[in-house]
């Protein structure tokens, strides 16, 4: 047996606008996705068995698919249609003549969190098969690729884009910085493919628009210094005001109609309007009333800093 490990994701800052240039702040999590690969004989026709758990030990997905892959003509979508796509990436060299293949994945977050499961997924395909995990997102799921970049390294970094091109440079945000923060997760799994078609036509406005990506620009590079938490939850904060500004997307306090509270902190992470919230000590004691709807967990216990 293989078995093959890579970690969730979150993103700090950056959301949507890491499309057009500016720079992005991202930490893996320390709960990520597994795939154990079996190769057997096969005496009659080879195939591929491919197994999901998700996190609570159910077993979510199971398909089957004939070898070799690249002659296979099925059209088909949802879970089915990505792997049958990923697995046609595979040169037809890479399965052994007279083997078949078991693929058990084991989720350690929960589906709807945000947390990554697919660029999970793609990591460690792309480990398994020795396919370049960038190339593979963009074919199957598109986005930036920052998610793939986390869960190949499992450090935080910052991550930018480059003549189409992902980069990405060492970052940490130290642990003093976040004693006081928390993830909400609000349960209701945004997909960040559609939410980036929804606001693609006001992101290709906006990297025109010089005074706009300046002052991106700027907060997303005052966020990345921040030394103390007033200056890095402030930043946080003006990031957020002005994408919801250029973007025309409603901040979180918009959305739950909660009124912001001086020293407070209330971000989303991931695609607005679901995924999580990103909230501090002095948000959750205003607030609990609102908050008792949700998951809420410490930061420092789920987020890995440096």
């Amino acid at each position: 047996m293989k078995s093959y490990f890579s970690h969730g994701k979150i993103l700090l800052c950056g959301e949507y606008a890491v499309t057009i240039g500016i720079e992005a702040l991202a930490l893996p999590v320390r709960k990520g996705q597994w795939m154990d690969v079996w190769e057997f004989d096969s005496p009659s026709e080879d195939h591929l068995v491919w197994n999901a758990i998700d996190c609570n030990g159910n077993h979510w997905l199971n398909e089957t698919f004939p070898l070799p892959i690249h002659e296979s003509n099925e059209e088909c979508s949802g879970e089915r249609g990505v792997l049958l796509s990923m697995l046609k990436q595979v040169p037809s060299n890479f399965w052994a003549a007279r083997s078949s293949y078991r693929i058990e994945t084991q989720l350690e977050f929960e589906q709807n969190s945000g947390l990554g499961s697919s660029s999970t997924l793609i990591a460690n395909f792309s480990h398994w098969t020795g396919l370049d995990a960038q190339r593979l997102q963009q074919s199957v799921f598109g986005g930036s690729g920052y998610d793939i970049a986390l869960a190949e390294l499992g450090k935080p970094l910052i991550f930018w884009i480059e003549k189409e091109q992902a980069n990405w440079a060492p970052w940490t945000l130290h642990e003093n910085l976040t004693s006081n923060w928390h993830l909400v997760f609000l349960g209701k799994k945004q997909n960040s493919r559609s939410s980036l078609v929804e606001v693609k036509h006001r992101l290709q406005k906006t990297q025109t628009d010089d005074f706009l990506m300046q002052q991106l620009k700027h907060v997303a590079n005052a966020v990345k210094m921040a030394q103390e938490i007033a200056m890095l939850e402030a930043g946080l904060e003006m990031w957020q005001a002005v994408l919801s500004m250029a973007l025309g997307l409603k901040t979180p306090y918009q959305q739950f109609e909660i009124l912001p509270i001086k020293g407070g902190l209330c971000k989303w992470l991931g695609a607005w309007g679901g995924d999580m919230l990103l909230v501090n000590k002095t948000f959750i004691r205003k607030n609990a009333v609102f908050l008792e709807n949700y998951t809420v967990v410490s930061w420092n216990e789920w987020v890995i800093n440096e």
